[in-house]
């Protein structure tokens, strides 16, 4: 394997960063000791081959070339001294995001410098990196910090069976854009490592916090406890029976779990707090104005506020909360810009803030259950503190990346919309247009409830949302709306809705965990409003689905019209029903020709 680091690449995507000049080499004794040479800040060495690494206590740290990554870094140290205890534990916080930007890996942290990761919940954690840091004097002192990270060794490299590796872990990554992304990292660590907006996100991601340790000091002294917290000098606090002992991390040789961990509950300033530094990071700011003021800033009135803050679906907020920001701001002058240049008149601009703000908050409801269902091992139900912080800080992580492609999928849709409308238009208006609507229900789905767990009805539902997604997509129909066991779909033409509804059945009677279904079709003119329909037809669409057998399309007779010349689709008429709220209609049994009914008419 060759152990080439392209240094042009890396400098040039470093180009708009603080990083003065990335220097790279194919082999080196100690990166660290290289930069303690010369040690201002800014300056960042890397090598896949160093020959004597050393990490915490003058512990080694080897690997054979290509196979790890070894990167030192200058940074200036935080102007208050008494932050100083928090620079590794930072750096970790780093070293942690930079992992996971490249790779979809579960990382967690454990104090006072080591970084571990495993491939699953049901794998042992294992030291994926290590971290030293070593301070420098004078005026305006350094630190150059030290992270090697094994990369691509396999099992039978690493010299310890409790190391692993970014391919152990199941990925494979290239060197140059773990680099990348760890200098970024560091960068924008360094910039907050003043203040503790971060201490709280490396206490989420501290698997130390928790667990029953043995701490083994200098002087052969031991102390046992359960770790608790890290106080505001960095320091690992330990509930002992004479009350909490912090430790600093200069003080101490090992740290070993010496029982199971059991996560403290934090208090509710702790919650607070740790929710506040997401938010901030999440919208960029700090909250530091009022209503009045914001109205202010953006050239309105207050109720003007008030009533663009209820449309996105927002809580109200007092008038001497402090609880808005200057996005809060930008986004008000935006809303009013769009006004006052004619583009568009306040109902309409109300009304999309309306459609963005329902859309918004069912997307960051939906997104959040799935990430932490993802952290916690499928266990998304009932977690505990721990699982839902460190799915909160994995959201937060990602809403970079979400963020240009909800954008992306919006014009996408929009794009859709837009051909849709110019399709359904005719020469002279008409209120409503065309289309063909499915009704799928999963049958006796009130008794299922009864017999499942809370666990496993959010299964089903997930799997029945899921599969309804991916037919009516795969078919080029639009999902309507879904309620529990319940999905409406339309469709432009009666051949895609069937297409749809056969598939649906089909899908259903293949998956041991979904329950039989059956699906009530119709198409005529409907009224298409906000992302929703209405009118006789929808109505049709339902009543028929309650008509219908298990296992069944049941439809009316203008699609069994439709498909009369059908080659591939048989109809049988059914003796004539009467339905609520519509009155007597002859429903037509659809099945694919050449297949058997899954029930006789």
């Amino acid at each position: 394997m060759s152990h080439f680091l392209d240094r042009a690449e890396m400098n040039d995507r470093l180009a708009d960063t603080p990083w003065e000049d990335l220097d790279v080499t194919p082999q080196i004794g100690s990166t660290n000791a290289e930069l303690l040479a010369d040690p201002h800040p800014w300056r960042a060495l890397v090598t896949d081959n160093q020959t004597a690494g050393r990490g915490r206590l003058d512990r080694a740290w080897v690997a054979e070339p290509g196979q790890s990554i070894a990167l030192s870094a200058t940074l200036p140290l935080p102007d208050d001294a008494t932050r100083w205890g928090w620079v590794p534990l930072l750096v970790g916080v780093a070293v942690r995001r930079a992992l996971r930007e490249v790779a979809p890996l579960d990382v967690g942290l454990k104090w006072p410098n080591d970084v571990l990761a495993r491939p699953d919940a049901d794998t042992d954690w294992g030291k994926i990196a290590g971290i030293l840091c070593n301070a420098t004097g004078g005026a305006a002192p350094t630190v150059v910090v030290g992270i090697g990270i094994n990369v691509h060794q396999e099992p039978g490299d690493l010299p310890v069976d409790t190391a692993t590796s970014v391919r152990i872990c199941g990925a494979d990554v290239r060197c140059e854009d773990l680099v990348v992304a760890l200098l970024r990292q560091l960068a924008d660590i360094q910039r907050q490592w003043d203040l503790p907006t971060l201490d709280d996100a490396y206490r989420a991601a501290c698997l130390t916090i928790g667990q029953e340790v043995r701490i083994e000091l200098a002087g052969d002294e031991v102390a046992s406890g359960r770790a608790i917290d890290v106080d505001v000098m960095g320091r690992l606090v330990i509930e002992t029976a004479d009350g909490p002992v912090p430790h600093a991390a200069g003080d101490v040789v090992h740290v070993r779990p010496s029982g199971p961990a059991t996560r403290p509950l934090a208090g509710p300033h702790d919650r607070a707090a740790f929710v506040d530094g997401l938010e901030e990071r999440l919208v960029g700011e700090p909250r530091t104005l009022r209503r009045a003021e914001v109205a202010d800033a953006a050239g309105v009135t207050t109720d003007d506020t008030r009533k663009l803050w209820r449309a996105l679906g927002f809580a109200n907020a007092r008038d001497d909360d402090v609880v808005f920001t200057a996005s809060d701001v930008e986004a008000l002058r935006s809303v009013v810009a769009t006004i006052r240049d004619g583009e568009l008149d306040e109902t309409t601009a109300l009304g999309l803030a309306r459609a963005v703000g329902r859309s918004t908050d069912r997307l960051a409801m939906w997104s959040l259950q799935l990430i932490t269902d993802m952290v916690s091992g499928g266990q998304g139900l009932g977690v505990d503190s721990h699982i839902a912080q460190l799915a909160a800080e994995r959201a937060v992580e990602l809403s970079d990346q979400m963020g240009p492609l909800i954008d992306y999928v919006w014009r996408r849709n929009l794009a859709v919309a837009i051909s849709r409308m110019i399709a359904d238009s005719e020469p002279e208006s008409h209120v409503g247009v065309i289309r063909t609507i499915g009704f799928a229900d999963l049958v006796n789905f009130t008794q299922l409830v009864r017999q499942l767990s809370e666990r496993e009805l959010a299964t089903l539902v997930l799997r029945f949302e899921s599969l309804a997604s991916d037919v009516v997509s795969a078919h080029g129909g639009a999902i309507v709306k879904t309620v529990g066991d319940e999905v409406l779909f339309s469709h432009t033409t009666v051949e895609g809705a069937i297409a749809i509804a056969f598939d649906l059945l089909d899908q259903a009677a293949a998956d041991d965990l979904i329950p039989r279904m059956r699906v009530g079709v119709a198409t005529g003119r409907v009224l298409a409003r906000l992302g929703d329909v209405y009118g006789n037809t929808v109505n049709r669409a339902s009543r028929l689905t309650a008509a219908a057998d298990p296992g069944t399309v049941l439809a009316d007779s203008d699609v069994a019209a439709a498909l009369a010349d059908n080659d591939d689709v048989r109809t049988i008429a059914r003796e004539a029903i009467q339905l609520p709220g519509i009155g007597q209609i002859t429903p037509w049994v659809l099945s694919r020709r050449g297949g058997e009914l899954l029930s006789p008419p």
